[in-house]
């Protein structure tokens, strides 16, 4: 990311120009209006709509490359509240949007290592990788992620989920199996910028496992202005696509990469049992939402969430998908732990259908 991001910020975070400036580690600092912390607006303390008895929770953890660059405790407090609420809450998942790190450095990954044991054997933690987790110092000029490193295999009771990787012991292009009362749920982690080869290992995944109803999490996706990310149609115009990176230009030679819009049709939108697609990476507005049908009918929501402009990185936003009991439809809030909030604005929560019902 780039910090003119911070300039189109405004469109979600309040009037008037929005910049940021450094705290000692460099850390995102949002200023609003007058020189007041850029937080999201409105908040509540309490619980717009508490989950209804018997629901099922996925949580998203957006990019969180500022907390372990710089050590912050919103990491932390993420996990402490998902362990805590992993039972009330019935949350049977938590789905990371990659940008792990902000450079890719031992220290970093070591941070978020150390935070995640927090939760990791409470709940199912997915791992997704980024741009930032990738090249020297996160330069994402060629592939390279400590992933693997530090996380040889899933972290905590995700080993029970996992299912399959791509290649042995790298968890980076991983499929999990969560066993709920009447549906399996799938979720596949997808590389940054999946390549061609891991899309056609993906397409056989889905085809093995047909009758999962199915979570994609992949970093660049879904652009702020909620449409995906699509470098034939729009090129530099939307910014960050995977294609205005050194590293797709290498890769274009010999296993050519896969912006949103690719991935739609070469992915997603061919099985039948995908129904919701998520991802990070990008600034401006931090969120965007997209509902398609796939092939066969089935409604697959696509949603984007980046909260990394936000003052101190973040402060500590994640996203919760609440499947209602009967399996037809599915409410998204998004909370901080941190700071005891949820955001109220229309594009931090939101109902959507699910189509066919999962069960």
């Amino acid at each position: 990311m780039t910090w003119r991001a911070a300039l189109v910020a405004a469109s979600l975070f309040g009037p008037g120009l929005v910049q940021a400036h450094a705290l000692n580690c460099a850390a995102p600092h949002g200023l609003g209006p007058g020189g007041a912390p850029l937080e999201l607006s409105p908040t509540s303390r309490t619980e717009p709509a508490p989950p209804v008895a018997g629901s099922t929770t996925i949580a998203m953890l957006p990019d969180i490359q500022y907390y372990s660059k710089c050590a912050l405790p919103e990491l932390g407090a993420q996990m402490s509240w998902l362990a805590a609420q992993a039972v009330s809450r019935n949350i049977r998942a938590a789905l990371f949007m990659g940008d792990l790190t902000e450079h890719n450095t031992a220290p970093e990954w070591r941070f978020v290592q150390s935070q995640v044991e927090n939760a990791e054997w409470q709940l199912p933690l997915v791992l997704a990788t980024g741009n930032h987790d990738h090249g020297h110092n996160g330069n994402a000029h060629k592939r390279g992620t400590q992933l693997t490193r530090f996380f040889p295999d899933a972290p905590g009771v995700a080993q029970a989920a996992l299912v399959e990787t791509r290649f042995p012991r790298d968890i980076e292009n991983a499929y999990y199996e969560i066993v709920l009362p009447h549906v399996t749920l799938g979720v596949l982690a997808l590389e940054w910028a999946p390549r061609t080869s891991t899309v056609a290992w993906a397409n056989d995944v889905l085809s093995r496992h047909a009758d999962d109803r199915v979570v994609i999490v992949t970093h660049a996706y879904l652009y702020d202005d909620s449409t995906r990310y699509d470098w034939r149609a729009r090129g530099a115009s939307q910014h960050w696509n995977p294609y205005s990176f050194t590293m797709s230009r290498v890769e274009a030679r010999r296993d050519p990469e896969n912006d949103g819009e690719m991935l739609w049709n070469s992915l997603a939108r061919r099985h039948a049992g995908v129904f919701l697609v998520l991802s990070g990476h990008v600034g401006g507005a931090g969120a965007g939402q997209l509902a398609s049908r796939g092939d066969a009918g089935n409604l697959v929501e696509q949603v984007m969430a980046n909260f990394q402009l936000l003052d101190a990185g973040g402060l500590g936003y994640l996203r919760l998908f609440e499947i209602e009991p009967d399996g037809r439809s599915m409410r998204m809030e998004t909370y901080s732990p941190s700071l005891g909030l949820f955001a109220t604005g229309d594009v931090q929560r939101g109902e959507f259908a699910i189509e066919p019902a999962l069960w």
